[in-house]
């Protein structure tokens, strides 16, 4: 083989080792941008539903002139009902199946029995039934017209009222009840700290010779008591612990419950 068809070997050679490593440069590049490309969209993605996921459940009215409110009374039949009558400030009622956008005055009621929804209306007057007997708690708050509820100042544009139904179903008993009594800011013989079974129904009695709200942290019960008439905490005892109940006001505990 002579020199100059060597020299031509030798060429073609370093030509493909050159065209075989830019290729794969290539390859290499485009997989990278790929991968950041699939990243980017990943972190696009997260973004986004991060950005929907916030879902705002109440309207604050706080920046609004002249806010609405709502005041409650209630009528026991002495036959396990109640008839209550709603009065409103700046706010007026409008029908369920309203699909129009919100607006600050308007809106319907959300009626909670001892905590729970139990009825949405858009009028002023409406007659509970079939309660059992005893003390309840009844609340009426303002609603926008997309269901999320209307705040001011951090707290439900709402008020409750506490009834005693006669006539009606006998409620089946709690397996444990205990009293707790406030008087002049203290507790009537010391903090107590009630035990019980993990399953247990419970029910807390708390009479108080002030206004306040009586708050059972973490079963996140909230009820008011004044004088004459108690707040009335029930629950199935089915979180283990210890638990703190305090007057929400005075800021001081009135009773542990364990839950063993």
């Amino acid at each position: 083989m002579n020199l100059s068809k060597i020299l031509l070997c030798v060429l073609a050679f370093f030509y493909v080792v050159a065209c075989g490593d830019e290729d794969n440069t290539v390859k290499k590049n485009h997989s990278t941008t790929t991968v950041a490309s699939v990243e980017h969209e990943h972190e696009h993605e997260h973004e986004h539903e991060h950005e929907h996921g916030d879902v705002v459940d109440v309207i604050d009215l706080s920046s609004v002139a002249d806010p609405p409110a709502v005041s409650v009374a209630a009528t026991p039949d002495g036959e396990g009902g109640v008839m209550l009558v709603v009065e409103l400030e700046n706010f007026e009622l409008v029908p369920l199946e309203t699909k129009s956008g919100n607006q600050p005055r308007q809106g319907h009621l959300h009626v909670e029995l001892d905590g729970a929804t139990v009825a949405m209306i858009s009028e002023n007057h409406y007659h509970l039934s079939n309660l059992v007997n005893g003390h309840h708690e009844i609340a009426v708050s303002l609603s926008a017209i997309d269901h999320r509820n209307y705040y001011l100042d951090g707290k439900p544009i709402s008020d409750s009222v506490m009834v005693m139904i006669e006539g009606g179903e006998e409620a089946s008993g709690p397996d444990i009840s205990f009293q707790v009594e406030i008087v002049e800011g203290k507790v009537k013989g010391g903090l107590s700290r009630f035990e019980v079974s993990k399953g247990d129904s419970v029910e807390v009695i708390v009479h108080s010779d002030q206004i306040d709200e009586v708050h059972l942290h973490v079963y996140d019960k909230m009820k008011k008591v004044e004088p004459g008439v108690p707040a009335i905490i029930r629950l199935d005892a089915t979180i283990p612990g210890i638990f703190e109940a305090e007057l929400h006001s005075a800021g001081f505990r009135i009773f542990e419950l364990q839950v063993s």
